[in-house]
């Protein structure tokens, strides 16, 4: 079924449904693309401790 994967837990807001539909229609469109277009990039992998790049990572292949 999920094939060994775990599941991302479910959305929880910790307010009510009606409060936190309110301050989504307060949200300013402009101003959440500002934020997306300033969101940066995450880190690059650093180097092992023998100065050489780290290999990435490869799934496995479990049939």
């Amino acid at each position: 079924m999920t094939n060994g994967n775990k599941r991302e837990k479910p959305l929880y807001l910790d307010m009510d449904p009606d409060e936190a539909f309110q301050r989504f229609l307060q949200t300013d469109p402009k101003e959440l693309k500002d934020r997306i277009d300033k969101k940066k990039a995450p880190p690059k992998r650093g180097q092992g401790d023998d100065g050489k790049a780290r290999p990435k990572s490869k799934p496995n292949d479990r049939r």
